[in-house]
């Protein structure tokens, strides 16, 4: 799901649409203790950093063996995709809680490219000609 900001940005040709979007994730940590959590959520809307953006991952793992975990992660730049979309990849540590913690790793869910002249798409307009702004 994406919501636009139809206002004017900041870049360089202030003529482009600027946009908010975000992306869930649904992964599971590695087994610690004989047992593993669910990481599931929507990640922070997108901030921009270089040529790029990222967003925040963050939250609470399911409830298991009697406890869960925090998390919070930053992504890693977009990564482009056949169809002209984009995803992140992820990783990181839990906290530690009853004598452990989680690693995980995994990606968000696939944003497809802007069309501009869709705004019914939930498409991302930081693409245009395989390039990010």
């Amino acid at each position: 799901m994406a919501k636009y900001n139809h206002e004017k940005n900041n870049n360089e040709n202030n003529n482009d649409n600027s946009m908010v979007h975000v992306h869930a994730y649904n992964i599971l940590t590695d087994v610690a203790e004989e047992h593993q959590h669910i990481i599931m959520g929507v990640s922070s809307p997108a901030r921009r950093k270089g040529r790029s953006h990222v967003h925040s991952v963050r939250g609470r793992t399911s409830y298991s063996d009697g406890h869960w975990h925090s998390y919070e992660v930053t992504s890693g730049p977009a990564i482009e995709i056949d169809n002209g979309g984009h995803t992140h990849y992820f990783d990181g540590e839990t906290s530690y809680e009853d004598g452990h913690s989680h690693n995980f790793e995994g990606i968000v869910e696939l944003i497809s490219e802007y069309d501009e002249d869709n705004e019914n798409s939930n498409h991302c307009p930081n693409h245009k000609n395989g390039k990010m702004y």
